[in-house]
């Protein structure tokens, strides 16, 4: 056996397959967190003022479907400030999507417009900090999109929906693993020294 020679592995398809696929593997399996959230949830909306004039706690209940996980129950906690029309906005929130098999549970705000005749639309920001049960690890951003309807000074009624968007962690694992596949058709063969 000849120890001085390097080891030269031509044309070896098998190795290239095998970083590719882990690296595409990685890409797609990792990034299972907030990337496929979709759905829809509606509910009511019942506002406690704050003693300053225009904020109030909101309390929320209501439910929906995800096309991922299916329907769920959902409730938050936020805070709505209305002192400065049209604009309003949502801030330390809290929402809890239960599902039949485990909850997600994080953190949202948002702000939006009012039309001046109760109703407004709004943009918020949900940022999943965890889930339990097949749901334990998932975390990401999902953006919600949505009206409010005031049905008594106190009351509303809520619709929204909501997808999930892309980690720039995702993208970056995505990237390497159409990397590893182009760099296989590239290289023609790869040496170990």
């Amino acid at each position: 056996m000849n120890l001085s020679r390097p080891l030269l592995i031509k044309n070896s398809p098998a190795l290239s397959r095998l970083f590719g696929a882990a690296a595409l593997l990685a890409a797609l399996v990792i990034p299972l967190h907030a990337s496929q959230l979709t759905g829809t949830f509606d509910g009511v909306g019942t506002l406690t003022p704050t003693g300053t004039p225009g904020i109030f706690i909101q309390n929320f209940t209501g439910d929906g479907t995800d096309t991922t996980f299916g329907p769920f129950n959902i409730v938050g906690q936020s805070t709505v400030d209305f002192s400065n029309p049209p604009d309003f906005t949502i801030t330390n929130g809290t929402i809890t999507l239960t599902f039949s098999n485990g909850t997600l549970f994080g953190t949202v705000s948002g702000e939006g417009v009012g039309n001046g005749q109760g109703m407004g639309t709004f943009e918020g920001d949900f940022l999943i900090a965890g889930g339990t049960g097949p749901l334990d690890g998932i975390t990401g951003d999902v953006t919600l999109n949505g009206t409010i309807i005031r049905t008594s000074p106190t009351t509303e009624t809520i619709s929204a929906s909501y997808r999930s968007t892309p980690e720039p962690s995702t993208l970056a694992l995505l990237a390497t693993g159409l990397l590893g596949f182009g760099l296989r058709f590239r290289r023609s063969d790869f040496s170990i020294h």
